[in-house]
């Protein structure tokens, strides 16, 4: 089972490789444990050198994610970080002198080392479990819409289904799909669903973070409700375990996630008629 980096800057939200999928999703009971790999370093302490190697470069590392191809597959779910982040850097290895490329493969090759422990530990079943539950279910929270407003979980049983994306405002693909997730929200009014926007960025009421997502919806015309809450909320540990960006969700009324959530823009051909099969899935079982 692999866990997710919970990152705490911007730079880090930058590298989402993963997604949130049932099989990969990482709970706060999950990266508490107290297991420890043969280093004797916990799962806590190992992540937590590995953001403090992609930090130590991050002016670089966003250059690679910046050009990095948005598609995620299920080879590149199930690889070593590591070996994402080199297949990352290979690509831009143009934009870099030999110097910076040969410090960004040390990085990688450090950190496919990490992953590698991190793998061996062992796994709780009691945590797993819990990322079986939380995977199947939205965290229940209580926060904000981007102009003060109070919203809380119980929006789900308002809509008869509600469409969840997440994005960060340095993510291209995620603004690009805007005008279509604004396109869709006012098309899905009509059958009582709604588009909730979550900037992974603004959690935790980020003033700036804020006023950036805010002048990019408007910038795309984008009027569709954006929220956020609590990093250190169930909710809020969710968003930031989504590493494919854009990620978007399918939420019916009691809060379950329909179906897998869909990595990549919904204005995508593929993405976008496997969002109206979920979306036809949530509407059904709401009018039963």
């Amino acid at each position: 089972m692999k866990r997710f980096f919970a990152w705490i800057t911007a730079l880090l939200m930058l590298l989402s490789l993963a997604a949130c999928s049932s099989t990969q999703t990482s709970t706060a009971a999950a990266s508490q444990q107290a297991s420890t790999s043969e280093t004797g370093k916990s799962e806590n302490e190992l992540i937590a050198e590995e953001n403090d190697i992609l930090a130590a470069n991050n002016t670089l590392w966003e250059k690679v994610f910046a050009s990095m191809d948005k598609n995620v597959t299920d080879t590149t779910l199930s690889s070593n970080y590591g070996d994402i982040l080199m297949n990352a850097l290979d690509h831009a290895k143009d934009q870099f002198t030999d110097e910076e490329y040969a410090a960004l493969k040390a990085d990688a090759d450090k950190i496919r080392e990490i992953e590698t422990q991190i793998a061996a530990l062992p796994q709780d079943e009691a945590a797993s479990q819990s990322m079986t539950q939380t995977a199947s279910t939205f965290p229940q929270f209580e926060g904000k819409d981007l102009d003060g407003n109070s919203v809380s979980s119980s929006l789900f049983a308002d809509n008869a289904f509600t469409v969840v994306n997440f994005w960060f405002s340095g993510c291209k693909p995620c603004v690009d799909e805007m005008d279509d997730l604004n396109a869709l929200n006012q098309r899905i009014q009509e059958q009582g669903g709604e588009v909730i926007g979550i900037n992974t960025e603004t959690l935790d009421g980020n003033a700036d973070n804020i006023a950036a997502a805010k002048q990019i919806l408007e910038q795309a015309g984008a009027a569709f409700r954006n929220i956020y809450f609590d990093s250190a909320s169930d909710a809020g540990k969710f968003a930031l375990g989504i590493m494919a960006f854009p990620t978007t969700c399918v939420v019916d009324r009691q809060g379950n996630i329909v179906g897998e959530p869909i990595m990549g823009g919904i204005d995508k051909e593929d993405n976008a008629a496997t969002l109206q099969k979920l979306i036809d899935e949530a509407l059904a079982q709401s009018q039963q």
